[in-house]
């Protein structure tokens, strides 16, 4: 049990540490892994992107060069979103336990499921265990907004010589092997300033605004898509919007930020292509209006097929833990393997971690301490399955 209880110690320490994005301050958490793979004999690398931002690369290589060319690769994010306004049951980063729970801004999504990974390979090293090919930890910046900390990664040829990837986002213990593509717009509507007492004599860009995002979010407005079995349809919400200055001044410039996910039968292209027309029938039935939109966040979305041979190895392992299911299935959120497998073509992904994926940027959000320290062994088990043992 001295690893279990070094687990949760370790997890309330990175809970605490505030890596919010933004601005990510992600270098404190990766200092602390660092730290700690260190004293265990574990080769690290950490890899300074700036502005207190760090990924973190971490190996343990195969036993006498190994007879297989397999190298696997385990990846989680360091940073966390804000917390919000309105006030939480328990401090968001005082990692209280309370009834079998551990809360926490990033208790579940993800520095459980990374601490559960990185405790993973202490358990491979501490058991002396011999591994047939290659471990590599990817520790990420920036992944909640961009996933930038893995572009860097995959930019610098860090994902070429993976086999395979397993990435501990949280899932609550289900097998995802697909997720959405995430293209987020900022439309920006431009007017003319007057004093409030004389709309008349101005343009007032939150009114026109408002009239895009009408249209944009009414029934009428449809994009073009097949369904998908395991991911659905599109969506969009309305995540930031902002405008005008005083009271009494008529707004010249309002904007807002919108989320799109997207679904595989979706092209990028086409969607913006789709959400400018809409825009246009705006500005064909209003005069003055003048709006312009600005891509801020491109992520594809990933699917690993069924029959991979990594996916059923995961299965098999999965179906052995009591209460965890082994069907595959889909999620709506983008994870860092919308920059690691454009990398590499075809690239065997799956998303599994412990922590319930519902209770991802809520607040009050907590981990099941039972089934964060079930998911250790479950990683284990998972590496040793496919890297082998000599």
């Amino acid at each position: 049990m001295e690893v279990d209880v070094s687990a949760i110690a370790f997890l309330r320490r990175l809970i605490r540490l505030r890596s919010i994005n933004p601005p990510g301050d992600e270098r404190q958490v990766a200092l602390a892994i660092r730290e700690l793979l260190d004293q265990n004999g574990i080769s690290t690398e950490l890899i300074d992107l700036g502005s207190e931002r760090a990924n973190l690369v971490a190996w343990i290589p195969a036993a006498n060069g190994g007879s297989s060319q397999r190298t696997l690769g385990i990846s989680g994010h360091m940073d966390v979103v804000p917390t919000g306004e309105l006030k939480w049951k328990h401090d968001p980063f005082g990692a209280v336990e309370e009834d079998g729970k551990l809360y926490g801004r990033g208790a579940s999504d993800m520095k459980g499921g990374l601490v559960a990974l990185i405790f993973a390979m202490l358990a491979l090293k501490r058991d002396g265990i011999k591994l047939g090919g290659n471990l590599k930890l990817l520790a990420t910046a920036g992944e909640e907004a961009g996933a930038v900390g893995a572009k860097h990664l995959a930019e610098t040829g860090n994902v070429e010589e993976l086999s395979a990837l397993l990435i501990g986002e949280p899932t609550n213990g289900r097998i995802c092997v697909a997720h959405k593509g995430a293209l987020w717009l900022e439309i920006t509507c431009y007017g003319k300033t007057a004093h409030g007492s004389r709309p008349d004599m101005g343009i007032n860009a939150i009114a026109h605004l408002t009239q895009v995002l009408s249209v944009l979010l009414s029934d009428q407005f449809r994009f073009r898509y097949v369904e998908d079995p395991m991911l659905g349809g599109p969506t969009m919400s309305v995540g930031v919007i902002a405008g005008g200055v005083k009271t009494n001044v008529v707004p010249d410039r309002c904007y807002a930020e919108l989320d799109l996910r997207t679904v595989p039968s979706q092209t990028h292209e086409t969607v913006l292509k789709e959400v400018i027309a809409a825009i246009d029938s705006v500005k064909a039935r209003t005069p003055g209006v003048k709006a312009e939109v600005r891509v801020i966040n491109d992520l594809p979305g990933i699917k690993t097929p069924e029959d991979n041979p990594f996916v059923g190895l995961v299965r098999e392992e999965v179906s052995k833990l009591p209460g965890l299911s082994h069907r595959v299935c889909g999620m709506s959120g983008y994870t860092d393997a919308s920059r690691f497998v454009p990398a590499k073509k075809g690239l065997p992904t799956v998303i599994l971690g412990p922590g319930d994926y519902k209770l991802a940027h809520q607040r009050d959000e907590y981990i099941e301490i039972e089934q964060f320290l079930r998911f250790i062994p479950l990683y284990k088990s998972i590496i040793t399955k496919y890297l082998g043992m000599l």
